[in-house]
């Protein structure tokens, strides 16, 4: 039995710290419980993720936390379909996050579906935001990530369906965007959680060209942290 980390007094201690009205109390302590569900749900995945490298079958894995094969796949394996689902919703991110996914639809616009690869566009149009910087700051030489990302668009023009799916890539990158926030402590989620999360779904297009200029999420992460902290300052734009 593995030891809980977190203890109930520690919460109630942190929630009547903040707040000294008891239905403030109340409040906060269902908003805190909707976050340690939240971090339960991506600890699981976390872990299902490690299992499928490992090369764990999916029977394996349901047997595991006690499911069907089926109902393992049904929640951690992203669909490919028009809606991001609940695991990468939209509502905890940015402005510039929020951008850099409506313009990776516009990338995708010749195409039928949004991958990965339109999502690293979008970061890279989201200039002002700290992905793009950490890119510039990283990539082999100036623009190259944008350039090798262009070439391995689909060039053939096709009928966009309505509604556009997400590719499977694409969706888990987001839910990764989410995991790597709740990693590092942040309550939003910014563009360079969206990197990370690119980074971090290494079977996606926008991963592999991201190594292939030198990004890398180990380097990445590193320079974000450190800006973040300030030990390093916040790259100008230009």
């Amino acid at each position: 039995m593995v030891t809980t980390p977190i203890q109930l007094t520690d919460l109630i201690v942190t929630v009547a710290k903040e707040h000294e009205d008891a239905l403030h109390r109340l409040a906060a302590a269902v908003s805190l419980s909707e976050q340690l569900d939240e971090l339960g749900d991506h600890l699981i995945g976390h872990f299902v993720d490690e299992a499928r490298r490992t090369g764990a079958s999916w029977t394996d894995i349901g047997e595991s936390i006690g499911v069907s094969k089926q109902a393992a796949q049904k929640r951690f394996v992203p669909r490919e379909s028009p809606e991001l689902g609940s695991k990468p919703s939209l509502d905890r991110f940015t402005q510039r996050s929020q951008r850099v996914v409506n313009l990776a639809k516009h990338h995708a616009r010749f195409s039928e579906r949004i991958g990965s690869e339109h999502l690293l566009l979008g970061l890279l149009d989201e200039s002002g935001g700290l992905a793009a910087k950490t890119i510039r700051k990283l990539e082999a030489s100036d623009g190259t990530t944008r350039i090798a990302t262009l070439n391995r668009l689909d060039t053939e023009s096709h009928r966009r369906p309505d509604p556009q799916p997400f590719t499977t890539h694409c969706k888990k990158a987001l839910e990764l965007a989410v995991r790597e926030a709740l990693r590092m402590g942040h309550t939003f989620i910014g563009t360079e959680h969206i990197l990370l999360g690119v980074l971090a779904e290494e079977e996606g297009t926008a991963a592999q060209v991201l190594r292939s200029t030198g990004v890398t999420h180990q380097a990445a992460e590193a320079y974000i942290k450190q800006v973040v902290s300030g030990l390093l300052p916040t790259p100008r734009e230009g």
